[in-house]
């Protein structure tokens, strides 16, 4: 019974390692992200919820201490209507209502300054009593303005006995506010009626009333249909308007209130709501990028070891073709069956050539990974490239069963340059490698000189590279994939070339010459010494 395979067992077990890996890839695609971003819009929802709970708090705290300030000036004023009006109302005596007449004018203007005219009225509403604080022609209007207008509109037959009520209407373009009372005396009933000048409260009263706040607040005072009774213009103060109508004495008018710095606070408020917003949106696209970063990262870290799988892969089949064959010649030659001299020279050769593509494969692999390590170290000298170039060229036709036609030219007098001899080798090797592995015969490498570089030029004469991979063939495990083609490579050869170019101060490019094929180019810098003996500049295409 055959025994188990040892690679296969190893294949089946790396085959559940990729497929725990892809199911923890999915676990992450489904619940991780989803979950983030669930997260990243509550986050959003509540912070925006909590800024504005934030300002509405700050502006009802401003808005009840204002709307405190409006109840407090409209008691105040109300108040002083209420006293004058008792205080008037105490000196009348209905068994001789007459004496109103000789005693209130002279302690009005201490007992009730407001107060510009007095009614006593019979339960009929004739006239027992009246005074006014005014010349003889305003009394003797006002009279007849009372007895012809307001005494209907009072309604004292369904004033109830002893309630103070007020009237506030607007006669003739001019506001009047009037104070009445229903008594009973002798069985029947009696009305007294003050009439308040609004001309002194908006002269007098209002002015000191909110002088003190001026510094603080704006105040203003309008009638029914918003015209301005007494103080500024509020349009700017916005929402932070607060207005109340007076309850029972000017209740055709409204006291309204604003912060002084209303204005500014509208501005600071639309700047906050901004900010808040512009802090919030930020915080959830910074989240919102992290989320597409980390799934950016885990579809590069997928790709990277879907390539680096296929590094493995491609690798194990480079060298299993060349071991297959030194296996098979060093038993032909171990078993002694090969009797022919000629053969066996030739078969030692076979063996020594795959032995040296073997040694170049494992070198590509060990210095691709010391450089993505960071730990490639680098014997740099002077010299002439010609000389490595040479050593490359010798290689690079032993390497192979039949002799590629590779054709060297170089111009004379070329500058000396500082490389690394093993990196620089390991770079022709390459680039040799890739003409005659995607390209046609003859293989042309062609040293130049610039005026401050030296030119390698390396070209095939087979399909060419298309334009839009001229930079890409330099990335790791990047290969060009043509139908039809059974070339294997590990996608690591350029990117070795490029990382190594790059450490000798020089650049590597692809382009698309005339007539076909593939042109790859790099540059190293010439010796400073050297320098002034370039006459000509870098041929066209360099950087």
């Amino acid at each position: 019974m055959p025994a188990p395979d040892s690679s296969s067992a190893g294949t089946r077990v790396s085959g559940y390692g990729s497929a725990a890996v892809a199911w923890s890839s999915r676990l992450l695609y489904f619940l991780l992200i989803p979950a983030m971003l669930i997260a990243a819009g509550v986050l959003g929802f509540y912070s925006i919820e909590a800024a504005q709970r934030f300002a509405e708090t700050t502006e009802e705290s401003i808005f009840e201490s204002t709307l405190l300030l409006v109840d407090e000036k409209i008691d105040r004023l109300e108040q002083m209507v209420i006293t004058a009006d008792e205080a008037v109302f105490h000196l009348v005596d209905l068994s001789e209502p007459s004496r109103v007449e000789r005693d209130w004018p002279e302690l009005a203007g201490r007992i009730s300054p407001s107060v510009r005219a007095l009614v006593v009225l019979d339960d009929t509403g004739e006239v027992t009593a009246y005074s006014c604080r005014c010349s003889a022609d305003e009394s003797e209007e006002f009279r007849r303005l009372f007895e012809e207008r307001i005494l209907p509109d009072l309604v004292l037959e369904q004033a109830p006995l002893g309630q103070l009520r007020h009237l506030h209407r607007t006669y003739g373009e001019q506001s009047y506010l009037l104070s009445y009372r229903a008594l009973r005396h002798d069985g029947r009933r009696a009305y007294v009626v003050a009439h308040h000048d609004t001309g002194y409260f908006i002269r007098d009263v209002f002015p000191q009333i909110f002088v003190n706040e001026t510094g603080k607040r704006q105040y203003n005072i309008v009638d029914e249909d918003n015209r301005r009774i007494f103080g500024e213009a509020l349009t700017g103060a916005g929402d932070y308007l607060v207005g109340r109508n007076f309850p029972s004495t000017f209740y055709g008018w409204r006291l309204q209130v604003a912060p002084k710095q209303a204005p500014t606070l509208r501005a600071q408020r639309a700047s906050r709501d901004y900010s808040e917003s512009a802090l919030i949106a930020l915080s959830l696209a910074i989240v919102l990028l992290g989320v597409a970063f980390l799934i950016y990262a885990q579809v590069k870290e997928r790709r990277l070891n879907e390539l680096r799988s296929e590094l493995l892969a491609n690798v194990s089949h480079e060298l299993k073709t060349p071991l297959s064959v030194v296996r098979m010649f060093s038993e032909l030659l171990l078993t002694e069956r090969v009797r022919d001299e000629a053969k066996r020279k030739q078969y030692l050769e076979t063996i020594l050539r795959e032995s040296e593509r073997l040694t170049g494969l494992i070198e590509n692999v060990l210095d691709f990974s010391a450089i993505e390590r960071g730990k490639e170290v680098y014997q740099f000298r002077e010299g002439e490239l010609g000389d490595v170039v040479a050593r490359a060229v010798d290689a690079f036709r032993s390497r192979h069963e039949q002799a590629m036609d590779v054709r060297v030219s170089a111009e004379e007098g070329l500058p000396r340059v500082r490389y690394d001899e093993q990196s620089m080798l390991l770079v022709l090797m390459n680039l040799l490698d890739n003409a005659a592995k995607y390209g046609e015969p003859p293989i042309e490498l062609r040293l130049e000189m610039g005026r401050r570089h030296v030119y390698v030029r390396v070209r095939d004469h087979g399909p060419g590279i298309p334009t839009e991979h001229h930079k890409r063939v330099f990335d790791r495990f990047f290969r060009l994939r043509k139908p039809g083609s059974s070339v294997r490579g590990s996608g690591i050869g350029l990117s070795l070339v490029k990382r190594i170019v790059e450490a000798h101060g020089g650049k590597v490019w692809v382009e698309s010459p005339e007539g076909g094929g593939a042109l790859v180019c790099l540059s190293l810098p010439a010796i400073a010494s050297d320098r002034a003996s370039l006459p000509s500049p870098p041929p066209q295409g360099a950087t």
